[in-house]
């Protein structure tokens, strides 16, 4: 799904606003392609149009939590179900704590330094490797 124009296309969920700026602003500085949602239609529209390399979305929206972003991914994605990670602030429940545990997706602790965010996705969304030309 990487192409030519960046290293990948991230689909960033977050209904607060700075925080979804933050993140698009990051991960635009680090080449990514980013689209951004803030309900669950507009995710489903979303992943009606692209793939996505790579999911970052918070933890707990309003309409749209962690497991129920999970089974929109299954029910919604036109091929593969891209990564996830998680933000989340400190003083979550027991609840998402076992479902992180369970899902083992990677988890980024609000607020996030850009550095930190485009580290954790280079992990799960390697840079493209170069092709060579030579003999071409």
């Amino acid at each position: 799904m990487s192409d030519a124009r960046g290293r990948g296309r991230i689909l960033v969920l977050d209904d607060d606003p700075r925080e979804r700026a933050h993140s698009v602003e990051a991960l635009g500085q680090g080449g990514y392609r980013v689209d951004t949602a803030t309900t669950k239609a507009e995710v489903v529209t979303l992943l009606g149009r692209h793939d996505y390399d790579l999911v970052l979305s918070d933890l707990k929206m309003p309409g749209l939590n962690g497991p129920t972003l999970c089974q929109v991914l299954k029910e919604s994605c036109r091929g593969a179900i891209p990564p996830v990670i998680f933000l989340l602030h400190k003083g979550y429940t027991p609840e998402y704590a076992n479902f992180l545990m369970r899902l083992a997706a990677p988890v980024l602790m609000k607020p996030v330094r850009a550095a930190d965010l485009r580290q954790a996705v280079e992990r799960v969304v390697p840079a493209p490797r170069a092709t060579s030309t030579v003999g071409s």
